[in-house]
């Protein structure tokens, strides 16, 4: 069964978009990035292999200041966006903001993040040290795993601006292949592929300008505007409302190599879950069946796949989702395999 994404407003899919967007992977590389920039790149970058470019670019995309604005494209939705990026005494402020369709942004500071919705109504993000999922989707990255291989591919112009192009190609069917190409002199990621297995790009990311300034007006971070009324809401990251069973736990019996839980140790009352290779990810939502539910099947916005299925156990009838950057036939694995551990 085929369900159209664009039309379901249901509860489960707004959390999993919102993971998507800002939340999911910024564990990663939040903490503990900095260790990994002990790395010892070669004297000579004419030496570098696609392993120290990549490295390259995790560490310029957290300690590069930087402003531009950059088009990201999903199948047949598209949209415009800026950003201004600054690293200042060890800490990170970003605004991302769309600039087509409705008002929306995110502000980070250091770890408080907010989301601006239309008519200013500002939502305090909960304990998430969010970076964003536009830019910085590649920084969490750790290459050596059997799951994918790197490739340097040469060098390509971009912007007016040199680029190294790397591939990072999947090894398998569970998982989407990426082209990158990185700024050869600043390190940050100006254009990226989201390549299925029939080499189609399903998403496609890519700066169309960019500078980058040695001091950035700490000003341009501030949330609140003189004179507006903002309304400040705190949300949780992780929405566990469910109706029954809230002592249950919950395993997944099919993950697809290399995948692991990122949001914590199962426990009672756990009904999200989010698992990364450390680049691609997906969230897995439980609840009790209701008319709020999506209906079984699945569906793919470029490399969004949504996946939904019904389950019964001991007369309780539960619902899972799983939401993320796989192909259908990974979601539809996962999905079914979900099961109450008894």
């Amino acid at each position: 069964m085929l369900i159209d994404l664009n039309k379901l407003n249901t509860k489960v899919l707004l959390r999993g978009l919102l993971l998507l967007f800002c939340l999911v992977g910024a564990p990663l590389y939040a903490q503990g990035a900095k260790e990994e920039w002990t790395y010892q790149f070669p004297k000579e970058r004419s030496a570098w292999e696609a392993i120290d470019w990549l490295m390259f670019m995790q560490q310029a995309s957290v300690e590069q200041n930087y402003r531009g604005r950059f088009m990201f494209s999903r199948g047949a939705m598209s949209s415009t966006m800026s950003v201004i990026h600054q690293y200042e005494k060890g800490l990170e402020k970003e605004r991302l903001k769309q600039l087509d369709g409705e008002m929306g942004e995110i502000v980070r500071d250091g770890e408080r993040v907010m989301c601006v919705f239309p008519n200013n109504r500002v939502v305090e993000v909960e304990n998430s040290p969010l970076s964003n999922n536009f830019t910085n989707k590649f920084v969490g990255f750790m290459p050596g795993k059997s799951h994918y291989s790197l490739v340097l591919k040469g060098k390509e112009r971009m912007i007016e601006r040199s680029c190294v192009v790397v591939e990072i190609s999947a090894n398998d069917d569970e998982r989407y292949s990426y082209k990158l190409w990185i700024d050869e002199e600043k390190g940050l990621l100006l254009k990226s592929e989201l390549i299925d297995q029939e080499h189609k790009a399903l998403e496609r990311f890519q700066y169309t300008h960019v500078e980058y300034p040695n001091n950035i007006d700490s000003t341009v971070f501030d949330v609140m505007g003189a004179g507006k009324a903002i309304k400040h809401e705190m949300i949780k990251t992780a929405d566990k409302g469910m109706s029954w069973s809230r002592s249950l736990m919950w395993q997944v019996e099919f993950l697809p190599n290399g995948y692991e839980k990122i949001n914590g140790e199962a426990k009672e009352g756990e009904h999200v879950m989010v698992y990364s290779d450390g680049l691609a990810t997906f969230s897995i939502f439980i609840e009790s069946v209701d008319k709020g539910t999506m209906p079984e099947g699945a569906t793919q916005v470029g490399a969004t796949t949504a996946y939904s299925t019904d389950h019964s156990v001991d007369g309780h009838d539960y619902h899972v989702t799983v939401v993320g950057e796989v192909p259908a036939m990974t979601a539809m694995k996962v999905a079914k395999s979900v099961k109450p551990i008894m």
